[in-house]
């Protein structure tokens, strides 16, 4: 409808300039045929004074026509149709150049303006009648005869220079279609990477930066209470951890900033890289954990880098928040998935207020990494009851090793 509505308006739009060059030229050509090429001595000056004067008006009606004419279409050939009739009755002695020079133009301006066949058929008619009319006037019905043929030409020349064109037409309405849906495309995967880098930043420096300072945070409260107990001795067991894990959150966030942690999968091993996390855990908390992890296959980068990261994120929850005593993390491999079960005895919470909480991103930081790798994450939590976290990734094909 749109292309339509386009087509039928082209004189009121920019694609006039693409129709306007072979008209004008056109009506130039006829003009300089009619009055330096034929048997202009036959014809005397005012007539050729006159015959400018319509040719001019002709030609201005024309360049009028988007903005006086929009509506009323009908009433600009019936306006030409007067003036080509009136420069035969002026130079009668070159009708047939006239006619067979502006005729055909202006069919062509009806063929691209209306879109119902019969305003067409109306206006070849009108034309028609006026060619022929004035050829059975000044020469007869035989001469009629004769320029049939000529006539048949010039309709099916017609038709197929403006079916031509306003397919043209069409696809350059259409191009232009594209090319807006591309730029606004284009516009929209620019703000979705945009968006999808800032979340990829955040989940980074929340899994490195906040966890690791959240951990110091602890174990400063510990030597804190360690002092205020004079147990001086474990205060500095304390202060060498401490000194470990920050050294150890400064190399983590030097590896995402530079993002060459996990940038090749040679000599990488899940189950080592998840032992660590546990390991950082168990140095921070006196909590106990139960460990089950069953992994044979070798994972990409991708997906090595993400599963880490949500078993720090749901050790550090636990470390944080859940106060439990016991802990269990399976990590099992089952059919080209991997399933993450992590249980605590802690204080749990009411799930359906995670939304509400500002500040608390490591949920939220989880739930994207699983959704970036097509997994599935439940969370089922009961306050005192504890929490349980479950999370199925696939390892099959179709994982890659961009970010």
């Amino acid at each position: 409808m749109e292309n339509k509505f386009k087509l039928a308006n082209i004189l009121d739009s920019d694609e006039v300039n693409v129709f306007k060059s072979p008209v004008i030229a056109a009506i130039v050509l006829v003009y300089l045929t009619t009055v330096f090429v034929q048997n202009t001595y036959k014809v005397s000056m005012l007539s050729m004074i006159w015959f400018t004067i319509a040719m001019i008006i002709h030609l201005l009606v024309y360049f009028s026509s988007h903005r006086i004419f929009k509506h009323n279409h009908w009433l600009y050939f019936a306006i030409q149709g007067i003036i080509i009739f009136s420069c035969a009755v002026i130079v009668p002695e070159e009708y047939e150049t006239i006619f067979l020079g502006l005729i055909p133009v202006l069919l062509v301006q009806s063929r691209v303006i209306y879109r119902r066949v019969i305003k067409i058929i109306i206006t070849f008619i009108y034309f028609y009648g006026i060619f022929c009319g004035t050829i059975i006037v000044l020469n007869g019905v035989d001469e009629l005869i004769r320029y049939i043929p000529i006539l048949l030409i010039i309709t099916l020349t017609v038709m197929i220079y403006s079916s031509i064109y306003i397919r043209q037409v069409n696809l350059r309405i259409r191009a232009q279609k594209l090319t807006q849906e591309l730029e606004h495309a284009y516009e929209k995967v620019e703000e979705l990477t945009l968006t999808n880098e800032r979340q990829r930043v955040a989940r980074d420096l929340h899994d490195t930066l906040s966890q690791g300072l959240a951990g110091l945070i602890m174990q400063l409260d510990a030597i804190n209470t360690n002092l205020n107990n004079n147990n001086t001795k474990r205060a500095k067991e304390i202060v060498q951890k401490s000194m470990q894990h920050a050294r150890r959150t400064l190399s983590d966030s030097r590896y995402v900033i530079h993002d060459l942690r996990f940038e090749k999968t040679e000599n990488m091993d899940l189950t080592e890289a998840i032992k660590a996390e546990i390991t950082k855990f168990n140095a921070t908390s006196n909590t106990l954990i139960i460990t089950n992890i069953s992994i044979k296959s070798q994972v990409s980068a991708r997906v090595f880098k993400h599963i880490v990261y949500i078993v720090r994120e749901g050790l550090n929850n636990i470390g944080n928040h859940a106060k439990a005593r016991n802990v269990v993390v399976e990590v099992i491999e089952e059919h080209n998935r991997i399933n993450i079960t992590i249980t605590d005895d802690g204080v749990g919470f009411d799930v359906k207020l995670l939304s509400r909480l500002f500040g608390h991103y490591g949920i939220l930081g989880m739930t994207e990494r699983v959704k970036a790798l097509d997994g599935e994450i439940r969370i089922k939590s009961k306050k005192r009851m504890g929490t349980k976290l479950n999370i199925t990734i696939p390892i099959g094909k179709g994982i890659d090793d961009n970010e």
